[in-house]
């Protein structure tokens, strides 16, 4: 599997549940993506600043990696991994 580095700000439509967080949609370049799956989330820490790190499928065949720095409250796409 190919990726593409994006490193973008997006926006991101997300669940805030104790302390769990469940992206559902986010717009990257004036689209939007409708999040079907998160595949994978972890966690690691920038310094004092947690980051914590989303693999989602969307409706399309792409697998999309997202990130939300905590400290920031700030969504970024990082990375697409396409066939």
């Amino acid at each position: 599997m190919m990726f593409e580095e994006i490193k973008e700000p997006v926006t991101v439509v997300a669940v805030f549940s104790r302390s769990k967080v469940a992206p559902r949609l986010f717009t990257w370049r004036q689209r939007n993506y409708s999040i079907s799956r998160v595949t994978a989330s972890w966690s690691d820490y920038e310094g004092e600043a947690r980051r914590l790190f989303f693999s989602v499928v969307t409706d399309g065949a792409n697998l999309y990696e997202l990130c939300f720095h905590t400290r920031s409250l700030q969504w970024n796409l990082l990375r697409i991994y396409h066939d």
